[in-house]
């Protein structure tokens, strides 16, 4: 994707974020989440000899992130900013760890409401910001587009001021976040997976 589509991209998905905290201030709820990933990346083959592969040691990463949630009756909008943790790729002189930041708009719509517990489905895009460490960060793209989709619910705690939303996630990559070659210690690699994908267990609480 050319740079200036992608910065557009993420222009839009940030305003989209910030108008929707202005518009309805009064039904807005800050929060707080953390939550598991689970990976589905492969490892990363070289063109010449596969015993130097980069081999994805640990796939189960974590997130941190804050949430504004912002109630529209059956439907809500939830931008967010959040922390994760993707995965440690092996290389065959180095270790990397694949970070990124990420900025989330999350649609819900309230399926079963009731005083205590409502059930929702979610979905949404996603900017991605990938980070890796040594030499691997210069095969990362600048910035990534990934779609949530999810199910969750409301959580509210009698006697507390506070609702508890616990969610299934699932997210698949739009755009590429590694190129499609790159080269490493003089080892040539070009990845057969380059889209993120990954389950998702998260927690948030909202204020």
């Amino acid at each position: 994707m050319d740079t200036q589509v992608k910065r557009t991209f993420s222009s839009a998905l940030v305003a989209l974020a910030l108008v929707g905290a202005i518009a309805v201030p009064a039904r807005a709820q800050l929060g707080v989440s953390a939550g598991l990933g689970f990976d589905a990346l492969n490892d990363i083959e070289t063109t010449t000899n596969a015993s130097e592969n980069a081999t994805l040691e640990n796939a189960t990463g974590y997130h941190l992130g804050l949430v504004y949630d912002l109630g529209l009756g059956a439907f809500s909008l939830r931008p967010g900013l959040f922390f994760r943790k993707v995965g440690t790729y092996d290389f065959p002189d180095s270790q990397s760890d694949v970070t990124t930041w990420e900025v989330p708009v999350d649609l819900r719509v309230t399926l079963l409401p009731t005083p205590l517990l409502s059930a929702y489905v979610l979905g949404g895009p996603k900017a991605v910001f990938p980070q890796g460490e040594n030499k691997f960060d210069d095969a990362l793209e600048e910035v990534s587009y990934v779609f949530d989709v999810g199910v969750g619910a409301d959580v509210s705690l009698p006697g507390a001021d506070l609702t508890l939303q616990p969610e299934l996630r699932y997210e698949f990559g739009a755009t590429d976040y590694v190129e499609d070659n790159f080269t490493i210690g003089g080892t040539e690699f070009k990845p057969s997976d380059r889209t993120l994908s990954a389950f998702a267990l998260r927690l948030n609480v909202i204020f």
